[in-house]
């Protein structure tokens, strides 16, 4: 397969070009090719961190760490496992875990485009197209490698930005788990929020799961996700409290909004490609689900007498 310099790709229209680097990471694994440069990078992370430096001032955003209970003493590799908000809290994540860190980064995009992508992969950056399940293999495979050579991994089990307005933390993908059972690598859970422009750090402590426990994939991924919902309730109750009825009619549409507005940067990334690629649990079924059929629903003299029943719903679903 050619592989083409950065001005090809430059030139490449933005189809054609996530194609093209989708191909060439299979290319890359099915022959063979291995992750290189880690060391390099560790020994140049001086750099990456004046890189971030320069642009938390140029965005002039704060980092306040709540509380900062990890070890780095440790001679094992690492899996930052982090809530997800969207913005700049990738940059800011790298600043406050202080060593090197390859970042697991789903349907990239438009990024490939962009300057932001370069300084990624002077970092370090295992990318992937969510929806291509070789593709998913191949990212996991590499973090598996990458983990077993003595590097560092940052993760976002969620997904992709939390949109939702009631759930702390929402459902997460069990990939990190699973790395850490197969390689022994420790798990260190990051909780982050941001408020205006300032992002508040609540990082725990590092944790093992051993190739013997009993535990089932399920129940180790509830735990992860309970403790990093503790770490951002406690990042949430260091804030000053409001009433519910300071909330506004359009309050969900706002919060949503926000996020996008704050992520976006010229990404193309939206609303609906947050929601699409969060974890879908199969076993529960949301809102949307549930009041489906009333958009197709007939009404004839065979069920008229749903016609009541159908308007009831439709004002349960406006509150």
């Amino acid at each position: 397969m050619e592989k083409l310099s950065l001005l090809q790709k430059r030139k490449m229209a933005i189809e054609e070009l996530i194609k093209y680097e989708n191909e060439l990471r299979k290319y890359n694994y099915d022959n063979g090719y291995q992750l290189k440069a880690i060391n390099i990078r560790k020994k140049i992370h001086w750099l990456v961190s004046l890189i971030l430096k320069i642009d938390q001032v140029l965005s002039k955003e704060k980092i306040i760490v709540l509380n900062d209970k990890h070890n780095t003493q440790s001679n094992n590799s690492r899996i930052y496992a982090c809530t997800h908000i969207g913005g700049n809290d990738i940059q800011r994540t790298f600043q406050v875990i202080k060593e090197p860190a390859y970042l697991m980064l789903g349907d990239p995009g438009i990024l490939y485009k962009m300057l932001i992508y370069q300084g990624l992969r002077m970092n370090g950056v295992i990318p992937l197209d969510t929806a291509d399940k070789k593709d998913r293999k191949i990212a996991y495979n590499r973090s598996i490698e990458l983990l077993n050579k003595g590097g560092n991994l940052l993760i976002y089990p969620e997904g992709a930005w939390n949109v939702s307005p009631n759930l702390v933390v929402m459902k997460i993908f069990k990939g990190a788990i699973r790395m850490a059972k197969e390689t022994g690598a420790e798990i260190i859970p990051i909780g982050v929020e941001q408020y205006d422009d300032t992002f508040y750090f609540n990082i725990g402590e590092n944790y093992t799961i051993s190739k013997d426990t009993l535990k089932s994939e399920d129940e180790l991924r509830d735990e992860l996700r309970e403790k990093l919902a503790t770490l951002k309730w406690e990042i949430i109750e260091s804030q000053p409290k409001f009433d519910r009825a300071d909330l506004t009619d359009n309050y969900l549409e706002d919060f949503q909004n926000k996020i996008v507005e704050r992520c976006n940067y010229g990404y193309g990334f939206s609303l609906q490609d947050a929601l699409a690629e969060s974890f879908h649990d199969k076993t529960v079924v949301d809102e949307e689900e549930v009041y489906s059929f009333l958009d197709d629903l007939e009404i004839g003299k065979h069920n008229a007498f749903l016609l009541q029943n159908k308007l009831n719903l439709q004002r349960i679903r406006k509150k």
